[in-house]
Formats: structure tokens, C-alpha cells, sequence
């Protein structure tokens, strides 16, 4: 593949209006081949891409790329190099629709990170490659994140869990009731209330759509799903 010729298409793509015009060529181009120059111009352009949403499209171009094994090393290799912590976030993230178990050890790793952004893409990446073995983890998070938004997250994660072992149920509602009797935080309640409903497909109040927009007061649906914890756990 010739990375001169790369350049030249993406600097016409990024003259275009409109990216989306000729983004799908543009991948097609650049998927051709999984030769590691190719691979380090793919990577080099997160670094020069001002619009959020050609950098997306760029960044989870890794996940579409034909040799998973070569990426993976790859991808890996950049993470441990990356300074920049939110590229490194990404990174976990394309690992994490990639399924590796690198992307587990990662997020294992990085969950109590202080940057943001890595603790967010580690809860949500346990939620996508995690087992049940990490429930506790994810339970130390809901508890403990300075973040109440990433408290909510870490239940939601949990509900990933569940999907594929439905067996943690309980242990589930467990950690959240504990939890969720001290919690005030809104953004976190809001996560481990559509985590109850959905689990036993109970009503609370919280309504999820399916683009994940949250309605429904937060206050009275505490107080119903801590009724029903309340005479289903114990």
C-alpha cells in the first residue's frame, strides 16, 4: 500500500464538506492492507483529526481491519506508548468491541485510574469482556468513583455481566442495594435503577430509551426499588 497515496486521500477527504461524502472510500482505501506502516499511518491520523466525528469513525476503522491478531498486538503496543490519556481510553475501547482479553486485563488494570476518561472506558469495557469474577470490582467502583455518573455506569456494566450470567442476579442486587440506601447522586442512582428493572424486569419509574435517554424521577424509583430489594433479598 502506498501511504503517499493515503495522505493525498485523506487530505481530500478532509476538504470535503461533508466527511461523510467520502468516508466509506476513504475506508475502503485504508482497510486494504494490515501491513504495519499502514497501520501506523491509520494511527498517526488520531493525532491530527479536529472533527469528533471522523475521529470515531477513523478510530473504530481498527475494529473493521481484516487481521484481528496483528491489530490487537498492535493496538496494544500503542497503548503502553500512548501519553495522551484520552487516545488511550479509545485504544481500550476499540479493544473492547474487539472482545481481546487484553482489553480485560486493561480495564482491570486502569479502573481506579485518576484521568476520567480512562476509568469510564475501563467500566465499560468490564462491561462488554468481563465475568462474573469482576462483579467486585465493578461493585469497589459503584461504591467509590468520585464520579457519580461513573458510579452509575459501574451498574450498568454490572447489567452487561448479567446478559451473560444471568446466575449473578442476585449477587447483583446485593451490591446495589448496599450501595444505593447511601446514595444521592442522581447520574448514579439513574444506572443502578435500570439496572434493577432490567434484571427483574420490574418498573420503577425510569424509563431508558433506545438511544439511552433517561426520564422519570429519580427520587421516587429509589424509594420503590429499595421496597422491593428490601422483601426480595431478605
Amino acid at each position: 500500500m502506498d501511504i503517499k497515496l493515503l495522505r493525498e486521500e485523506f487530505k481530500k477527504l478532509l476538504k470535503m464538506e461533508d466527511t461523510d461524502d467520502g468516508i466509506f472510500d476513504f475506508k475502503d482505501l485504508l482497510l486494504e492492507s494490515d501491513d504495519k506502516n499502514v497501520l501506523e499511518f491509520h494511527y498517526s491520523l488520531l493525532s491530527t483529526i479536529e472533527d469528533e466525528y471522523l475521529y470515531k469513525d477513523i478510530l473504530y476503522f481498527f475494529s473493521d481491519r481484516k487481521d484481528k491478531n496483528e491489530v490487537e498486538d498492535f493496538l496494544f503496543y500503542k497503548y503502553n506508548q500512548e501519553k495522551n490519556e484520552t487516545i488511550k481510553s479509545d485504544i481500550l475501547k476499540v479493544l473492547g468491541t474487539m472482545k481481546v482479553s487484553k482489553a480485560r486485563d486493561i480495564a482491570l488494570n486502569e479502573i481506579e485510574s485518576t484521568n476520567y476518561n480512562l476509568r469510564y472506558s475501563s467500566i465499560i469495557v468490564l462491561g462488554w469482556t468481563g465475568t462474573n469474577k469482576d462483579l467486585s470490582k465493578l461493585n469497589r467502583q459503584m461504591l467509590n468513583d468520585p464520579d457519580g455518573q461513573l458510579r452509575g455506569y459501574a451498574a450498568t456494566a454490572m447489567r452487561q455481566i448479567w446478559y451473560k450470567y444471568p446466575q449473578t442476579r442476585d449477587e447483583i442486587a446485593n451490591f446495589i442495594y448496599s450501595v444505593a440506601s447511601s446514595e444521592k447522586n442522581e447520574d448514579a442512582l439513574t444506572g443502578m435503577i435500570i439496572t434493577i428493572q432490567d434484571l427483574y424486569r420490574k418498573k420503577f419509574g425510569i424509563k431508558e430509551s433506545q438511544y439511552g435517554d433517561i426520564s422519570g424521577n429519580v427520587l421516587e424509583a429509589k424509594a420503590k426499588m429499595m421496597t422491593f430489594l428490601n422483601k426480595t433479598l431478605h
